[in-house]
């Protein structure tokens, strides 16, 4: 993945000494961060391009579909200005045609794990983990369970369908998830790929960190750069060092 040029990449060391004292929870999303899709926006664009075909509604360029996925904005204003009358009925569709689609590439072996994500293990010995995925809560569970890896997080927020008005970057479920943690947000680290987690994470206040996958496109948008920026999670681990 390219980063912007704006957003370079900061000095790991650097960002460790200024806030591991204060690190009590790591809180990540889940796809593209930890779960594997393969060619991730093709995967959405793909499952919207079916959706809106079955509501018959034409199809935009595919520019303005990519661009849906990293505007960090209205997704509902953006539906119906491209003539979605029932956006929950709309977005209950998509969500049904993307769980039946995960679970056949789940059991084929096309979605997986990053190979990273066993750091999981390390880092919940001594930090708090929370999940906070715009997934809707079905189709998270689903990941989750195959995968083996809920046993690591002890706060889930999962959004999308019945929450998708608050999804991220709105605060609402970076704030829900700290809460149940009994965390502030400047003692949090937040660890996403999408524009989305790192708008949302600096907006809430928390530590941002950008993880850069190979497969992913530049983010755009950003009103400010990541804290911190990560070819790979186990990297995370300089935390759990640096605190000891």
């Amino acid at each position: 993945m390219e980063i912007c040029q704006t957003y370079k990449k900061k000095e790991l060391p650097v960002i460790i000494m200024v806030h591991s004292k204060t690190v009590k929870a790591i809180l990540f999303d889940l796809d593209g961060t930890l779960v594997r899709l393969p060619r991730i926006w093709e995967f959405f664009d793909e499952l919207l391009i079916d959706t809106l075909n079955e509501f018959c509604i034409p199809l935009p360029q595919k520019d303005s579909r990519l661009a849906i996925w990293h505007s960090g904005g209205d997704f509902e204003h953006t539906l119906k200005g491209w003539g979605v009358s029932d956006y929950d009925e709309f977005i209950h569709r998509f969500d049904q045609l993307d769980l039946a689609r995960r679970a056949r590439m789940i059991e084929s072996g096309e979605i997986h794990l990053f190979d990273d994500v066993d750091v999981l293990g390390n880092l919940h010995k001594e930090f708090k983990l929370g999940l906070v995925t715009n997934t809707p809560p079905d189709i998270a569970l689903l990941e989750l369970d195959a995968f083996g890896i809920k046993e690591h997080f002890d706060e889930l927020v999962m959004l999308g369908t019945v929450e998708q008005h608050i999804a991220k970057p709105l605060p609402d479920g970076f704030l829900r998830c700290l809460n149940n943690l009994d965390v502030a947000p400047e003692q949090a680290v937040m660890v996403g790929d999408s524009s989305s987690d790192i708008i949302g994470g600096n907006r809430v206040g928390m530590i941002t960190v950008l993880i850069q996958r190979p497969d992913q496109p530049a983010l755009k948008n950003l009103e400010l750069p990541p804290d911190l920026i990560i070819t790979d999670l186990y990297e995370l681990n300089s935390f759990s060092r640096a605190s000891k």
